[in-house]
């Protein structure tokens, strides 16, 4: 199953990518998440391995992640190596100008139960998903505009 959603974000990469990567910020815009732990001494880079409970339609489940790709200001990719949630995602920012981001967030996951759980997923739990994710992608935007709008010069 695959989502991807993209947010245009009035702030200049560097700081869509601060409140990106700052883990324990993650749950004040990710509507699902409860909180991170970061579980690797780096906190940067591939190989950060990170726990986040995460709220899966009422249920708390562990989301455990390694990020296998890591380019500043630009890409942040995730393996999923949770028993419940598996697959892959990432966040891609792409300069729109000199103060705007367009910030892509695609997860490919995939669902247990083979078949079944596939049909599952695509025809119930991704158009939840899509909205969750769409109002946590708004909230990244409104954290990182606000950082933005903080930091220019009066």
């Amino acid at each position: 199953m695959r989502l991807e959603l993209t947010q245009r974000i009035q702030a200049p990469p560097r700081v869509v990518w601060e409140v990106l990567t700052t883990w324990e910020r993650q749950p004040e815009w990710m509507l699902d998440a409860k909180a991170v732990h970061v579980l690797t001494p780096e906190r940067t880079g591939a190989g950060v391995t990170i726990r986040c409970p995460t709220n899966l339609l009422g249920v708390t489940v562990q989301d455990v992640m390694r990020v296998t790709a890591w380019e500043q200001e630009r890409l942040l990719e995730v393996t999923h190596l949770g028993r419940i949630i598996t697959g892959s995602g990432a966040f891609v920012l792409e300069p729109d100008g000199d103060h705007t981001t367009l910030l892509t967030w695609w997860e490919e996951v995939d669902p247990p139960l083979g078949a079944l759980g596939e049909w599952g997923a695509s025809t119930l739990v991704l158009p939840i998903l899509r909205r969750i994710f769409g109002r946590s992608l708004a909230n990244l935007a409104s954290l990182a505009e606000a950082e933005e709008e903080t930091a220019r010069p009066a």
